[in-house]
């Protein structure tokens, strides 16, 4: 894999221990591009550039191919930052001592070096990472913490605009990235104090209106201390249940899972704090954020950035991100927000860290992400996942039409799908590297059903730019123009195609199995002009775009990118009509006083997870009982409620909701009228002259991209009344 490399570096072979010629590829650089010698005897190389990359290739005799690497973490000696490259060839050892390489460059106090490990976690438990803070780093996060009254309050003190129902948004097609929201649990303060850096600059006292030779002459010579800043401002002390918070984090420790992040691209961000946050605020992630650049996790999940902050900086941000009473001498350490880079998720970023603050020039920083939306290759068939639901096991199973059950719980966040649509964006997985042929490109066709059967294949056609090491922007891998063997046997034909980079170390070794995210409501033309059945063949192709024997696959698939259709049009209670103000009186109504409901909950596929009517009472009662009666001239009343029952996962079952289906008693417009009352009681208690009700209807859905619960929340639909005595 290439090694991304930020700024000036001198680039030595520090030992050579291999058979095999050994040669390092500097490329993207400003100065010291080229290809070199494997050989101690090679000089020094000095290496300038704002971005670039290195890579170590060995020759076995059929020509160059690229080694594996690892990188050491940095020391200082001599005034020096150092750092080794290890690699390994296609010998048969595996003690990466092939080819080392060491970098080397001159420590200055306007120069940061981070580095670190990177380890994502899954499973059923809260941000594992941060012990002396409460970390939530997503929306799923946010919902399960919100289930908890101590960690609730703590959320409604904090960041009451963010607070959401206990029921599940309806999600977003592309949410962008969460930002994250801490909570202490080691003291009360709501972010770190501020620290700074002190530089003195010899000879004369440089202010903003310095020339620039000035400041980058005193570069080569300041000196540097850090020191707490004093703001004016008073520490927000926090009413919050740590102890409480704190043991429900630790019960779900055990049910967390760690791994090391190998081969993902990470951004860095350097994040300017809000004057709010300056005064004692919880951070918000609104801040200006300046983009640093980006580095990559080597095999062991271990990264190495390093950036710069010029004496203008640092004198041009003393009035941006330092709190009031600061002499403009001193410089705020920065803050740097890391970002999981994912180039097929909305902004290109699929999960960012809360700040890492107050980071000195030399710094170890171990990160740690959610586990990202990726697969690996596993063995078997060719189109190995969609999301994470694994494909060519026992526990996943497709009826006829491609409806989706999934019951494998090898791994805790897998879906868990019963009988449910495909929707929104699915990540495709898939590996060649089982094939006697190597695969060098591919495509991919869809086609749907129809009345008559299916559609004539069409090839899929959506752009697919993934990281490749050392580029800042995402590269292209498809799709491109190409005479291939699309039918085995017959003449080559123009195709949309994609390059195969499966273990290129070129490419970020995250991405090498990604196929296509398949924007299921999209294609041309439409894989699903309506709701359906709609079939997706991976094809494998050599180097002069011959068919590949064995390298095809084909995947059924019901996509359905509707919801669910929820209605509550009226409310009333005997003669009494509702309306934008609906106002009902007790008196001259039986004990308990009947309300007629009309409304709807439809799912026109038959993935309806779930609906029900509910009431709330007030602000105090958020689930006020009731139960189904008959109407004013004995009339039944529709179910109140009802639920999918999962039987084969072959010949898959359907809930419509309040249709004739499902509701015997539904209109022809799929409305059904219900009559409740309180299930003890009357509405309003007799010392109650007045109380606000809401009557709501909310619904699930059965539906997957192969990450989310498989069961998305809908509503609810509200209607507001009050009721009097």
């Amino acid at each position: 894999m290439a090694i991304p490399m930020q700024g000036s570096w001198t680039v030595s072979v520090k030992s050579k221990s291999a058979d095999f010629p050994q040669r390092f590829i500097i490329a993207g650089a400003d100065t010291g591009n080229g290809t070199y010698v494997g050989a101690v005897a090679t000089p020094p190389v000095a290496v300038t550039g704002a971005h670039w990359r290195i890579q170590i290739q060995n020759n076995p005799g059929s020509g160059f191919i690229d080694s594996a690497d690892q990188i050491k973490f940095p020391t200082v000696s001599g005034g020096q930052y150092r750092f080794d490259i290890e690699s390994n060839d296609a010998g048969g050892d595996q003690d990466f001592n092939d080819l080392i390489l060491t970098c080397s460059t001159p420590v200055t106090q306007t120069d940061f070096l981070v580095y670190g490990s990177a380890t994502s976690y899954s499973g059923r438990c809260f941000f594992p990472c941060w012990p002396k803070w409460f970390v939530i780093d997503s929306n799923l996060a946010l919902v399960n913490a919100l289930k908890y009254e101590p960690i609730r309050k703590a959320i409604e003190l904090i960041y009451p605009d963010r607070v959401v129902p206990r029921r599940p948004p309806i999600p977003e097609p592309d949410p962008p990235p969460f930002i994250p929201m801490l909570i202490p649990l080691g003291g009360a303060q709501l972010i770190p104090d501020k620290r700074t850096q002190l530089l003195r600059l010899p000879g004369a006292e440089l202010s903003r209106g310095s020339n620039v030779k000035e400041l980058r002459e005193a570069e080569q010579t300041l000196s540097l201390r850090t020191v707490a800043l004093k703001t004016s401002a008073a520490r927000a002390t926090l009413e919050i249940d740590r102890v409480n918070i704190a043991s429900i984090v630790d019960k779900f420790v055990v049910f967390c899972r760690t791994e090391k992040l190998a081969g993902f691209p990470i951004g860095f961000e350097e994040y300017d704090r809000t004057s709010a946050e300056l005064s004692g605020g919880p951070y918000t992630g609104t801040g200006f954020r300046e983009n640093l650049g980006q580095a990559v996790t080597d095999r062991n999940g271990n990264y190495i950035f390093r950036f710069t902050r010029s004496i203008t900086d640092f004198i041009g941000e003393t009035n941006v991100d330092v709190a009031p009473g600061e002499d403009e001498v001193v410089q705020s350490m920065p803050d740097l927000i890391a970002k999981l880079l994912d180039a097929t998720a909305p902004g290109g970023v699929a999960f960012e860290s809360a700040p890492y603050w107050n980071v000195p020039v030399f710094k170890r920083i171990d990160l740690c992400f959610r586990k990202p939306a990726r697969t690996g290759c596993q063995g078997g068939r060719n189109i190995q996942a969609l999301g994470a639901i694994r494909l060519g096991i026992a526990a996943t199973v497709f009826d006829p039409e491609g409806r989706i059950t999934c019951t494998d719980t090898s791994l805790p966040d897998v879906p868990q799908a019963r009988c449910a649509a495909w929707y929104s964006r699915v990540r495709m997985f898939g590996c060649f590297i089982g094939n006697q042929v190597p695969v060098r490109f591919y495509t991919i066709r869809h086609r749907h059903m129809t009345s008559s059967g299916f559609s004539d294949w069409e090839f899929y056609q959506e752009g697919m730019f993934l990281q490749k090491i050392g580029f800042l922007l995402p590269q292209q891998i498809g799709p491109f123009d190409r005479l291939l063997e699309v039918v085995n046997g017959q003449p080559k034909v123009q195709a949309k195609s994609y390059d195969n980079i499966e273990q290129d170390l070129t490419w970020a070794a995250s991405d090498w199995f990604l196929k296509a995210v398949i924007s299921t409501g999209g294609g041309s033309p439409p894989y699903a002009p309506s709701p359906g059945t709609v079939q997706f063949q991976l094809q494998g192709y050599d180097a002069t775009g011959n068919f590949v024997v064995g390298a095809t696959d084909t995947v059924t698939m019901y996509i359905d990118n509707t919801g669910v259709d929820l209605d509550l049009p009226s409310v009333e209670m005997g003669t009494q009509a509702g309306g934008d103000c609906a106002l009902f009186d007790l008196s001259g109504e039986p004990n308990p006083a009947k309300l007629t409901v009309r409304f709807k909950a439809v799912q026109k596929e038959g993935f309806l997870g779930s609906y029900a009517l509910s009431v709330r009472k007030g602000n105090s009662t958020p689930s006020f009982p009731i139960v189904p009666t008959t109407g004013p001239l004995g009339e039944a009343s529709g179910k109140l409620s009802d639920s999918y029952t999962h039987g084969s996962a072959v010949n898959c079952g359907e809930l419509f909701g309040t249709t004739l289906v499902d509701e015997p008693l539904a209109d022809a417009t799929d409305h059904v009228t219900a009559y409740i009352i309180p299930t003890t009681g009357n509405w309003l208690a007799p010392d109650q002259p007045f109380c606000t009700f809401q009557v709501n209807v909310h619904g699930t859905m059965r539906r997957t991209n192969g990450y989310n619960s498989a069961e998305d929340g809908f509503g609810p639909v509200q209607y507001l009344l009050g009721i009097q005595q």
